[in-house]
């Protein structure tokens, strides 16, 4: 009698432990430890597939710039659209005068004009704790940039935050003929010292466009008292975009617009300097000038920067192999489960829903490539009709409609959601409560749509977080993962004599 109460005893605790806490008490929690007195385990079949995503919401203080071509999956383009700030009420330095009477000068510019201007892209160099780009360091590649133009200005301000998207149609919102600048760049920066961790591009413009701004600056000020005003009335922005090389994606920390001017070193009282005499008569040598380039409008997260993708279309062929699934980002391609639903009510009768885990085993990479993508770290299991409400909210997976595992690459070489019966619980009462609802109504087609609704989508993402100046870090956000990544899962759809050909197991455990 003893040795049957301790084999209980252990069963009971091993079930116990096997749940998660978060879920919404129709489990052992709930039951009185009389009517413990069955368990229930039942596997069912899902079915998986690959699904385009299209475009993904991007809310990433990171821009990405280049091409990347993969056997695998062809090439995706990577593009951006940078807006620039400006400090408020900022004014350029008048140009010199000396004042006899006083014997003081004002201003310090040699003349009312541009020496240099240019953009600057900013990117971090790839180190053990930083990456500042993907690929090749050293593949010959070539930027191109173009000024924002007046459909830009008018679509911001009536449309809301479509820019988010990575599909944005950046065509309309800058005209190929007005070319600002063009340079060739490799990933790795042979100029940058090994002190500094930064990377730069530049992108020289033709003096007239720093003229033209400092000719603004004079005529109207109020175009310069904040960001706003700044981009409405002197340049709404800059379309960036690769037009040559292949083998790179760089990951942009920001752009800046600099401008070179000529400058009077000045003393105390604001009186231009004289050089050091310079021959051996005594003859005082001219005013003292100087060139200096000025850091002077950036992108920052005030502005808006939006991010463009573009994949070929041998990405689509992932959709059609029957046999694996994939998952792929940046706004490449997820991979969809259809969850039976009604086959799980139908065999719950009347149990409690106690555990359902889920497991997606991806095949390892054995890429003979030199240089490949690397596997999601993090994924996110979500329903298909909740991912564009949670990603525009900028929302943490809950363990009830949304959860969030990271790969297991050193054991199973899995992504294990070790209990979902919140989300599988809630979809079945939402189903129930539709059918009900619709009534004689509920056709074949309302089905599908339903179906196709709840598919839950597996899709790479990124957890933002925020660390306190007393060292806490707090995870406070999810984002799509626009870094290149990849995994090729175990499933598919492919059957044989109705029978699916690589079904992933759901695992039910229940009480009664």
């Amino acid at each position: 009698m003893k040795l049957k109460f301790l084999g209980f005893a252990l069963l009971t605790l091993l079930l116990f432990f096997s749940c998660d806490d978060t879920t919404d008490k129709i489990g052992w929690e709930i039951l009185p430890s009389k009517d413990m007195v069955a368990t229930y385990t039942t596997d069912f079949e899902v079915m998986s597939e690959t699904v385009m995503a299209d475009s993904v919401y991007a809310r990433s203080l990171t821009a990405y710039l280049g091409r990347f071509s993969d056997p695998e999956f062809g090439y995706y383009d990577a593009s951006f659209i940078t807006e620039l700030t400006t400090s408020e009420n900022y004014l350029f330095p008048e140009v010199y005068k000396y004042d006899e009477a006083t014997k003081t000068g004002t201003g310090r510019l040699v003349s009312d004009k541009c020496e240099n201007v240019f953009l600057r892209i900013s990117y971090n160099k790839n180190t053990n704790n930083t990456k500042g780009f993907f690929g090749d360091s050293v593949t010959a590649c070539r930027v191109s940039a173009y000024e924002l133009n007046g459909q830009w200005l008018a679509d911001r301000k009536s449309k809301g935050r479509f820019y988010r998207y990575t599909n944005i149609d950046v065509d309309k919102y800058y005209d190929k003929e007005d070319l600002v600048g063009s340079t060739a760049y490799t990933a790795h920066d042979f100029s940058s010292t090994s002190s500094d961790n930064e990377n730069y591009i530049d992108i020289q413009m033709d003096k007239e466009r720093g003229d033209k701004i400092l000719k603004l600056n004079r005529e109207h000020p109020e175009y310069f008292k904040d960001s706003e005003s700044f981009i409405n009335h002197v340049t709404p922005g800059f379309y960036l975009t690769t037009d040559y090389g292949d083998g790179t994606i760089i990951y942009v920390n920001r752009v800046i617009l600099y401008m070179g001017l000529n400058l009077y070193a000045t003393d105390s009282l604001g009186v231009a300097l004289k050089k050091k005499v310079t021959d051996d008569k005594g003859k005082e040598g001219s005013d003292s000038t100087y060139y200096a380039v000025q850091y002077l409008f950036s992108s920052t997260p005030e502005v808006i920067q939006a991010n463009k993708f573009t994949h070929s279309e041998k990405l689509t062929e992932k959709i059609n192999d029957p046999d694996n699934t994939y998952i792929k980002s940046p706004a490449g391609v997820f991979t969809a489960l259809t969850i039976p639903y009604d086959e799980i009510y139908q065999t719950l009768g009347n149990d409690t829903l106690n555990a359902v885990k889920l497991s997606l085993t991806n095949y390892p990479d054995v890429s003979p490539y030199e240089i490949s993508m690397e596997t999601p770290s993090k994924v996110l299991l979500i329903r298909k009709k909740d991912l564009k409400e949670f990603f525009e909210t900028n929302s943490l997976p809950d363990n009830i409609t949304s959860y969030q595992v990271s790969h297991n690459a050193t054991e199973t070489n899995k992504y294990v959601f070790n209990n979902i019966a919140n989300l599988v619980t809630i979809t079945m009462r939402e189903k129930n409560k539709a059918k009900e609802e619709a009534g004689a109504s509920w056709n074949a087609e309302r089905e599908a749509k339903w179906v196709d609704e709840n598919k839950l989508l597996v899709v790479p993402v990124v957890m933002d977080t925020y660390t306190a100046s007393g060292g806490t870090t707090t995870v406070v956000g999810t984002t799509h993962d626009l870094k290149p990544t990849y995994a090729r899962l175990v499933g598919g759809k492919g059957t044989t004599d109705g029978k699916l050909n690589n079904p992933i197991q759901l695992d039910r455990k229940s009480v009664v």
